[in-house]
C-alpha cells in the first residue's frame, strides 16, 4: 500500500532536504498501520490531513546553518530573480507578438508562455538555492507581485487589465510549482 502520490509530492516539496526521509517515513509507517484497521479510504484521508497540516511548519523550519555571505547571496538571488523573470517574460511576449503578426494571438498563448516562464524560473531559483528552495521561491514570487501591485494601487503606474492581473497572480503558483517539481525530481534522483 502506498499513500496518495500527490500528498507525498507536497511533502517532498515542502520538507527541507535533510528531513524529508524521516517525515515521509513516519507518515508512511503510520499509514500502513491504519490501512488494515480503518481501511484504505480512511487511511488516505488521514494521510492527506497530516500532509496538509505538516506543510506550514515544514516551510518555516530549517536546520541549515548559513554563513552571512551565503545568506546575502541567497537574498540577492531572491530579490534579483523577479527582475530577471520580468525581463525574460517581456522578451517572450515580444517574440509572441512578432510571431503572431502584431500581437493578435489568443490570450491562452500569453498565459501558457508566461506561466511556463515563471515555472522555469522557480525551478532555476530552487536549483540555485537548494536548501529552502520552495520557501524562498515563494518569497521571491510574493516580492514580484508586491513590486507591481503596490505602485499600481497607489496610482504610480497605469491600471492593469484583468488579463494582466491574472498573469501576475498566476506567477506565484507557477514559480512554486516549478520549484516543487525541481525538488521532487532532485530528491527522486538522489535515492
Amino acid at each position: 500500500m502506498t499513500p496518495p502520490v500527490i500528498a507525498q509530492a507536497l511533502l517532498a516539496a515542502a520538507a527541507p532536504a535533510g528531513d524529508y526521509d524521516s517525515v515521509a517515513g513516519d507518515l508512511h509507517e503510520e499509514y500502513l498501520h491504519r490501512v488494515p484497521i480503518q481501511g484504505v479510504g480512511a487511511a488516505n484521508r488521514w494521510y492527506w490531513a497530516q500532509a496538509l497540516a505538516s506543510i506550514p511548519p515544514l516551510l518555516s523550519y530549517s536546520r541549515t546553518q548559513r554563513s552571512i555571505w551565503n545568506g546575502l547571496a541567497v537574498g540577492a538571488m531572491v530579490v534579483v530573480s523577479p527582475v530577471v523573470l520580468l525581463l525574460a517574460t517581456e522578451a517572450i511576449n515580444d517574440t509572441i507578438r512578432v510571431t503572431c503578426g502584431g500581437g493578435h494571438c489568443a490570450a491562452w498563448t500569453y498565459f501558457s508562455a508566461d506561466w511556463t516562464d515563471a515555472a522555469v524560473f522557480g525551478a532555476l531559483l530552487a536549483f540555485c538555492i537548494r536548501a529552502g528552495g520552495v520557501r524562498l521561491v515563494l518569497v521571491s514570487a510574493v516580492l514580484l507581485v508586491t513590486a507591481i501591485v503596490i505602485p499600481t494601487l497607489l496610482g504610480f503606474s497605469s491600471r492593469l487589465p484583468l488579463t494582466e492581473w491574472l498573469l501576475l497572480f498566476g506567477a506565484v503558483p507557477a514559480m512554486c510549482a516549478g520549484a516543487s517539481t525541481y525538488q521532487i525530481i532532485h530528491r527522486r534522483s538522489e535515492n
